[in-house]
């Protein structure tokens, strides 16, 4: 039998841990903090904040969608800016489920391709171990496939796809003005600005375009996201990226058939960035006659140094074709398939620049195929809502799909946010519709 007697020594003791523990606590840091007091004290700036982040999940989305587009500069401000954001979205994802479903939406057919996606990748791990770079390749992966799952459940939990396109746009013409600044005052050839490789500052550019003009027509000013697309299109100009003018013109065709841009509003626009672009070219003539000269040196050279290195990725994928030599192989190991390359080559050679040849010489055609299902899903679902409901940003997706896959081909993109972003604005705009 219980009695109140045998009961009271357990009431004592937790009494006792109830107050030891924060007495401890404190003790312990205000040790620390007189020992080093500007590390601690920093320590719990961060953790404080990264506490109030976390519940505010929205939030947390947003500012790593606009900090993409300043990945180099963020990495001045500490190597781990952007992978701890991703973090930080995960938790606070994980956070908000804790206390309930984010929607009651059916599962999302571009989630169960992503979830494709993922077996092959693991399965192609398994099967070829590449070390400490091919885990490196892997959890890549695993951060954008995060990112993508968190960014459609915030979007089909409340957050409108349209404000997820007015901070990406906002933020690429900010990167945009960066760059073009950059390239004004003589220390780059090419606009590069925020992100140093003008091909994938390039990249990460050409989806702001269709979805600037997607959003012009969500708010009541539209001149500020007219100018802001202009900014964004005379930068991607400078950039001098075959890929980007190939992604272009891949998303002109896509607007015009879809019927996104009027002929007269398709002229303007025209006039208005030929119109930028040589205000530019008269401003700094010395400047752009020598970025289109090296441009045109260098040219010979990327073409020579790319065939080479395709054939060198197909040559993999055809001794490997099921799932390939695994994440990360072709850095370690696409030197044994090349025949030769210039002399004066003084640079590492550690990409295809072809996503498609790489992603099929490290997981296969299993691999390759999943990823462009992925794709093409999630092109399905923005172009079913756009017929059916004329939403912009649903067209705006198509066009950056199309575009962003057809500058894939000159170059390494998919461990970067553009394809990943536009495959959760497809979920993120089905969603919101089939909620109407």
């Amino acid at each position: 039998m219980v009695t109140a007697t045998s009961l009271a020594p357990a009431g004592r003791s937790t009494a006792t841990w109830t107050v030891a523990v924060p007495l401890l606590a404190a003790a312990g840091f205000g040790v620390l903090a007189g020992l080093a007091p500007v590390p601690v004290l920093a320590g719990l700036a961060a953790l404080v904040v990264a506490a109030a982040v976390i519940f505010r999940l929205e939030w947390l989305a947003l500012t790593l969608v606009a900090v993409s587009l300043f990945e180099d500069y963020a990495a001045h401000v500490g190597p781990g800016v952007s992978k701890g954001l991703a973090i930080l979205l995960v938790l606070a994802w994980v956070v908000r489920r804790c206390h309930g479903r984010l929607h009651d939406e059916p599962r999302s057919p571009v989630l169960v391709a992503a979830m494709a996606f993922v077996v092959v990748l693991l399965l192609a791990t398994a099967l070829h171990n590449n070390g400490a770079h091919g885990v490196a390749i892997v959890l890549r992966y695993a951060g954008f496939i995060a990112v993508l799952l968190v960014l459609a459940e915030a979007m089909r939990g409340g957050l409108r796809p349209e404000r997820v396109a007015q901070v990406y746009v906002l933020a690429s013409a900010a990167a945009a003005v960066c760059g073009l600044l950059t390239f004004a005052v003589g220390a780059d050839r090419r606009v590069g600005g925020p992100i140093g490789d003008p091909n994938d500052f390039a990249f990460f550019l050409l989806p702001a375009i269709a979805l600037g003009l997607a959003v012009r027509g969500t708010t009541r000013r539209r001149w500020p996201w007219d100018v802001a697309t202009v900014v964004v299109l005379v930068a991607v100009l400078g950039t001098l990226s075959r890929g980007a003018l190939v992604g272009l013109s891949a998303m002109a065709v896509v607007a015009v058939v879809a019927g996104v841009i009027r002929l007269r509003g398709a002229v303007a626009l025209a006039a208005a960035v030929a119109a930028a672009a040589g205000l530019v070219a008269l401003a700094f003539p010395a400047l752009v006659s020598v970025s289109l000269h090296q441009k045109d040196f260098v040219a010979q050279q990327n073409i020579s140094e790319r065939l080479q290195l395709w054939t060198a990725a197909a040559d993999m994928t055809a001794h490997h074709p099921v799932l390939g030599m695994g994440p990360g192989a072709f850095a370690l190991v696409h030197g044994e398939y090349m025949t030769s390359l210039p002399d004066d080559v003084n640079h590492p050679l550690d990409v295809a620049h072809n996503t498609w040849l790489e992603l099929s010489s490290e997981l296969g055609l299993l691999g390759l195929l999943a990823f462009v299902g992925l794709l093409a899903v999630a092109f399905a679902q923005a172009w079913s809502v756009w017929r059916r409901h004329r939403d912009p940003v649903a067209a705006a997706v198509c066009m950056g799909l199309v575009g962003t896959a057809a500058a894939a081909t000159f170059v390494t993109e998919q461990y970067y946010l553009p394809m990943w972003l536009l495959c959760a604005l497809a979920v993120g705009v089905t969603a919101r519709r089939a909620a109407t």
